[in-house]
């Protein structure tokens, strides 16, 4: 199988444990008996990105009998995506092209794994909109709502998604493309993939109109829904029509301030603002087009008045529908939530919510109507997954489910877990048609066993638990007190992440926004993922490894995840938290680059190997550095050694304003983010004591930053540190972009020439989501005479980051593609130029734009600043380029494979290494005959994984001095102030970094010593 589907999926299919795990589950929190029963885990992933590779997969699964399972985005938690047979996990996230927009027709083609967001972003720019999208659209696939089916946002004009379908291209299990439309839907449509898998999908669309919004609030339940019927009976043509019940309120509102309390010591995280509605109200939100305004809105206001209903302010209105999208905010409170969902006549809804109240405490409900007569009503009650009394209290989901239907309701979908309500849910007519259909098509049941038809192989015990559990309703309660509420697991994490791990919703909001997703696309570099793997950790089901690890390590902290958590879990600034804990508490490594960081840091405090006394070799001879000044400039590390300027154009912009200013020249320090994104809070300490020390010893009250990495370090990490060990900080910080700004409002700064250029901006992560600073660098660039300003596509809070600094040293291929990505969108623009502040994105994006071929400049805010200004700029580029070359290659020797073939290169100096007591077995080997010689070399062979960690580290000295030259050989146009630090430097990095890497280094150099054993009598006859 491993073979084959490499050859069908070149690059796109994994057979990692960690992997094949985090695709062979749903966003369902189950109880641990039952997970034992339905959880298991597939035998592949595979991700296509055509048609005809599901056609070949189809056919080579059908030949073989392998069950194929379907994945979306995993947005549900019915357990239609568990592969509960085994087999192949197909999912669909690379087919997520927008195959065709038809404005006349008012129609749009697309692939399965398009995430309804991103469509309805994409239609806005052609004046289209969607009809209607799930709840959960952020993370949501249209073909995934399509095969669970469903309603949402915009149902009460449009009905179910089944209602809104032009035609669907599906891959039948014969591997036939066929094409179903019209009554045909239905055979696909809340099928869960069980008779297709969904490859193409045309929706009919909307014209796009403002959307206007009214909410309103009600002291009385039942007076809300008497309101939503004289609505429904004025035949008010509005859009969407939805409620929640005071408590869900009221949750929500303490789930979001219990989010605000993981902020960790050493960890900032930002408050963010709540708009409360009112308290112990139950909440009416009606939607309709701006176009229809004059047909609903007087109309609309006096059912409301007339109903005793308060109309809310347009900005709890605005606050409210932005949070249409975050349902599971709830979850916070458990950290595990216990939902049901079911579908329920308008008529008998109060009595649903009334009984569900008073049996179920504390429970939060909401709904959204379908067409005039039906609602779908979602409920949640939390829970604590980690304790035994979980498994009683999920139960309670079914205890809703009978509520509802006692009143008329059913299941909203069946999946793994209803089907034996399949008949009622679906429907008799459609249930027989699906069937017989399934039977006709699939006879050896191989497209998603288990799913939706009990026929399917859905296992026999889930149904008897299902039964048993709502036979057993009366005891539930009485039952769930005598189990124990105390959570417990079989690993330990700090508290903080070991909740965080249970809180997450496994939404997916995080995954199509997070930068590493965009480079690697697995769900192991995603946000989502690393929660997964932490909560089984906890479990005792997966142990942490340094792969999985460095996974964790490699998040570049853009903080793409952090406003679309659904339970507002600080994403970022956990991670931040919890990579000191790998490191220095787990024994895990950082990357080999951030060792060679750290070594030249603690010899010269720069990350780059440069020279201490040439830190201040950028300052201009006509620039006077005052030694003690109320202002100082503070350059960084890379502004200071490779962009130099940066710094020099933050220098003259100072002086051509009069500003007195002073450095902190040759004691200026990294500012210590990559020892924190490294996890190496002691090496963070030292230069943070010395750059507060030198800032302080100078009088320093205001500080000017060019670096963003630099700036967050001081606004969020050093105030964090000073209080910590006990140091005054009161410094006002200006980013360069807001001191230009700031100059140019006084009067101070006046441009003298235009630069008659196409510019746009990019917006780095620490200056623009880790701190906000997005208008002062675009004010500045607007005001230069002759510029043309143009925004690219992503920008501001939205801006993509640049892939710097941790994916171009851990995987220099993923920063590539992340940098051109950012680039694409400055030449897609047709920018003259990308300008930019932070000198490592610009190291990141010049690297990027050459390995893609693109000529698209990145330079830096300065350089325009002085042109206009009337001064030449020195372009640094080309020795960015070069000191990268230097910094890449000598990344790339301190690789397993990089080491292994240094070691293939020096293995004389190794043999003669070798303890005393080794060298008689070692010069034994290479004098046997040859047919002693094979099998006792194969002998050692087996032995050489284990001999050599140990005998490693004992060698080393020994072999230093080969390991030096080999070094300058391997980088020949070595910079010469890091040949002068190789013989101090490149001991301590081996020392760190040797430790972890042999294991793995071991058993590849191996072969090597044995064949280098085996061909030595002849090299010596040679001789």
């Amino acid at each position: 199988m491993k073979s084959r589907l490499e050859k069908i999926f070149p690059g796109r299919v994994s057979f990692d444990l960690v992997e094949r795990m985090l695709y062979s589950h749903d966003v369902a929190n189950l109880p641990a008996a039952v997970e034992k029963m339905v959880l298991k885990t597939a035998d592949a992933v595979v991700q296509p990105v055509s048609t005809e590779e599901i056609v070949e997969l189809v056919r080579y699964a059908r030949e073989k009998k392998i069950p194929l399972v379907p994945r979306g985005a995993a947005t549900s938690g019915y357990g239609g995506v568990i592969p509960i047979k085994g087999g192949i996990v197909v999912a669909f996230t690379r087919m997520n092209k927008v195959l065709g927009i038809n404005k006349e027709k008012k129609t749009v083609t697309v692939q399965p794994g398009v995430i309804w967001e991103k469509l309805e972003q994409e239609l806005q720019k052609e004046g289209l909109s969607l009809r209607l999208y799930p709840s959960s659209a952020p993370g949501a696939t249209v073909g995934g709502w399509l095969a669970q089916g469903g309603s949402g946002i915009g149902s009460f004009e449009y009905g179910f998604i089944g209602d809104n379908i032009v035609e669907a291209k599906v891959v039948i299990p014969s591997g036939e493309v066929k094409t179903f439309k019209g009554e045909e839907i239905v055979l696909i449509n809340q099928a869960e993939g069980i008779t297709g898998f969904i490859v193409e999908v045309t929706l009919p669309v909307r014209d796009l109109s403002e959307e206007k919004l009214i909410l309103a609030a009600f002291d009385d339940f039942r007076r809300l829904v008497a309101t939503i019927k004289e609505i429904t009976a004025a035949s008010l043509p509005v859009w969407h029509i939805s409620f929640s019940t005071a408590d869900f309120i009221k949750n929500k509102v303490d789930a979001v301030e219990t989010a605000s309390q993981y902020n960790i010591e050493g960890v900032h995280a930002e408050n963010r603002e709540i708009t409360h509605p009112p308290h112990g109200k139950h909440l009416l939100m009606v939607v309709y087009p701006g176009s229809r305004e004059n047909i609903v809105a007087d109309k609309l206001v006096s059912i409301l008045n007339s109903s005793g209903g308060e109309i809310l302010p347009d900005k709890v209105a605005q606050h409210e529908w932005s949070e249409r999208f975050y349902t599971m905010r709830v979850k916070n409170l458990g950290p595990s939530l216990i939902p049901s969902e079911a579908i329920i006549p308008l008529d008998t809804i109060a009595d649903v919510v009334e009984e569900a109240g008073k049996k179920l405490e504390g429970i939060s409900i909401e709904g959204s109507l379908v067409k005039k007569d039906s609602v779908t009503l979602l409920a949640f009650l939390t829970g604590d997954e980690r304790t035994a009394a979980y498994n009683i209290g999920f139960a309670k989901s079914l205890v809703m489910m009978e509520i509802a239907k006692a009143h008329g309701g059913r299941t909203y979908s069946t999946g793994l877990y209803f089907t034996d309500e399949a008949e009622e849910a679906l429907g008799k007519d459609v249930f027989e048609k699906m069937s017989a259909y399934k039977k006709a098509v699939d006879p050896d049941n191989i497209f998603n066993p288990g799913k939706v038809l009990s026929s399917t192989g859905n296992p026999v015990l889930l149904r008897t638990a299902m039964k048993a559990a709502r036979a057993t309703e009366p005891l539930l309660n009485i039952a769930e007190k005598f189990l124990s509420d105390k959570p417990k697991v079989k690993k330990r994490l700090a508290e903080v992440m070991a909740r965080a791990s249970f809180a997450c919703a496994q939404c997916g909001y995080c995954v199509d926004t997070c930068t590493l997703n965009m480079g690697f696309g697995w769900e192991s570099s995603t946000p989502r993922g690393k929660w997964y793997i932490l909560r089984e950790y906890l479990k005792g089901n997966l142990q942490l490894d340094q792969k999985t690890v460095d996974m964790f390590l490699m998040c570049t902290t853009c903080k793409r995840c952090n406003p679309v958590c659904q339970v507002n879990l600080p994403i970022m600034e956990l991670w931040d938290a919890f990579r000191p804990m790998l490191v220095n508490d787990m024994g895990f490594s950082t990357y080999n680059g951030f060792e060679m960081m750290a070594a030249s840091v603690e010899s010269d405090l720069n990350i780059w190997a440069g020279r201490r006394n040439e830190r201040d070799a950028w300052i201009p001879k006509d620039i006077e550095i005052k030694d003690k000044a109320e202002i100082a400039y503070w350059a960084g590390c890379t502004a200071s050694l490779v962009t130099t300027n940066t710094a020099v154009g933050a220098a003259r912009i100072l002086k051509e304003a009069g500003v007195e200013f002073t450095t902190l020249g040759k004691d200026e320090g990294c500012c210590g983010t990559p020892m924190l994104v490294a996890g190496k809070l002691d090496t963070f300490e030292f230069i943070f004591r010395n750059n507060i020390e030198g800032l302080l010893k100078r009088g320093v009250k205001e500080i000017v930053i060019s670096c963003p990495g630099c700036y967050m370090a001081f606004a969020h990490q050093y105030p964090i540190w000073a209080k910590k060990l006990g140091y005054p900080y009161e410094f006002k910080l200006k980013h360069i972009s807001e001191k230009t700004e700031e100059l140019i409002k006084e009067g101070k700064l006046k441009f003298k020439k235009p630069v008659n250029k196409r510019l746009t901006w990019h917006d780095s992560c620490h200056i623009g989501r880790h701190s906000g600073i997005y208008d002062a660098p675009r004010n500045v660039l607007k005001s230069i005479p002759g510029v043309e300003f143009v925004e690219m596509e992503h920008h501001r809070e939205d801006a993509l980051c640049c892939g710097s600094v941790l994916t171009r040293i851990a995987a220099p291929p993923v920063a590539d593609k992340l940098g051109d990505m950012r680039v694409q969108e400055a030449v897609d623009v047709k920018a003259d130029a990308m300008i930019a502040t932070c000198p490592c994105c610009e190291v990141q994006l010049r690297a990027s734009a050459k390995h893609a071929g693109k000529d698209m400049p990145i330079l830096d805010f300065t350089d325009f600043i002085l042109e206009a200004l009337g001064y030449e700029y020195q372009d640094s580029s080309e020795y960015t380029l070069y000191m990268w070359s230097v910094f890449e290659k000598a990344l790339e020797i301190m690789t397993v494979d990089g080491i292994v073939d240094m070691m293939a290169d020096m293995m004389p100096e190794i043999m003669a290494a070798m303890p005393s007591s080794m060298q008689p077995m070692m010069k034994g080997m290479e004098s046997l005959p040859g047919p002693v010689q094979g099998p006792a070399l194969a002998m050692m062979e087996k032995m050489i994984p284990t001999l050599m960690p140990m005998l490693l580290p004992q060698m080393m000295p020994k072999l230093m001095p080969k390991v030096l030259e080999l070094m300058k050989q391997y980088i020949p146009h070595m910079p010469v102030q890091m040949e002068e630090k190789l013989p101090t430097m490149l001991p301590k990095v081996m020392e760190k970094i040797m430790p972890a890497m042999l294991p793995q280094v071991a058993p590849k150099l191996a072969p090597k010593m044995t064949e280098y054993m085996k061909n030595a009598k002849t090299m010596k006859k040679a001789m």
